[in-house]
């Protein structure tokens, strides 16, 4: 089946959770600008037992450790765009190999992940439209060489970097799904608008608007404004904290028990993808799967009867 019959069909999607962060939570140490990109040469096993852990976890779409295997982030690391290429394929075919070690009795779909070319959290940064628009065409036109089923534009400060992106991954002509990180008084955190972002990102075509890398507080605010409008699937990843004037700052209620009732009142809202983002880990998917299982018996019953 191919992700866009799958997001037709399928009424609660699970996303997996994070990777950057449950790398180092589990001894994988990042030293450069590469950041989670080393752990492709580093820890390489260690990726494809987090993807393995996330599939038994229930996830249905599982996020290549692509995040900053992009050319432009290994230029600036004094390292050529064939060295990125390789480490981006070598990503690609760890969760490949994931699923196969792991046979799901279900599909199980790769995203490839594309970044922000710089720092998420720090938009000023960001390289102008056509810059954007170069180095992102060639990661997404690597992910599809490599075999991905979707494009995965996540974590993107600015509807310019974005829209950049999106485009560019465009020309794959894989399933898009494009997400934005909010600040706390939910704008993008260049400060642009949200629901101009959503409006933006439906004109071109994308195929699930999406939310990541953002506390589950400010995502539920903004659900109010997105939701009575869309037209396109949702899909929403959380962290298990929140980043104030730029340190992490954990939330120690936001448990995998917290998160299924989260993620039970945003599936019945009409939130179609849940999953997790920074230091979420195999267990927040796992309450998200449960949620989901119960729904789907729910759902199932009241048919019957």
């Amino acid at each position: 089946m191919s992700f866009r019959a799958f997001l037709k069909e399928t009424e609660f999607i699970v996303l997996d959770g994070a990777m950057g962060t449950e790398l180092i939570q589990r001894g994988c140490r990042f030293t450069s600008l590469l950041w989670s990109a080393e752990a492709v040469s580093k820890c390489p096993e260690l990726i494809k037992a987090i993807h393995i852990d996330y599939i038994k976890a229930g996830a249905d779409i599982i996020t290549t450790n692509t995040f900053r295997t992009d050319p432009w982030t290994f230029s600036k690391a004094g390292l050529s765009w064939e060295t990125a290429k390789e480490y981006l394929k070598k990503a690609v075919q760890l969760s490949k190999e994931a699923i196969a070690e792991c046979p799901p009795e279900r599909d199980v779909f790769i995203a490839g992940s594309i970044s922000p070319l710089e720092d998420c959290y720090k938009p000023e940064l960001s390289p102008d439209y056509d810059t954007a628009y170069k180095y992102h065409r060639t990661t997404a036109l690597w992910l599809k060489e490599a075999g991905v089923d979707l494009i995965l534009i996540e974590t993107m400060n600015s509807l310019s970097e974005a829209t950049a992106a999106t485009l560019a991954a465009m020309e794959t002509e894989l399933p898009i799904v494009t997400s934005f990180v909010l600040r706390d008084d939910g704008k993008i955190f260049n400060g642009d608008n949200i629901e101009e972002a959503y409006k933006k990102m439906l004109e071109l075509g994308i195929d699930v608007f999406s939310i990541n890398c953002t506390h589950h507080t400010i995502i539920e605010s903004t659900l109010d404004i997105i939701l009575p409008q869309t037209e396109i699937p949702i899909c929403a990843y959380v962290n298990k904290g929140r980043y104030i004037q730029g340190k992490w700052e954990d939330d120690p209620e936001f448990s995998p028990e917290q998160f299924s009732l989260i993620a039970k009142n945003w599936y019945e809202r009409g939130i179609k993808i849940i999953g997790g983002c920074c230091f979420t880990n195999p267990e927040y998917i796992q309450a998200v799967s449960r949620v989901k299982a119960t729904l789907l018996r729910e759902k199932n019953l009241s048919h019957d009867n």
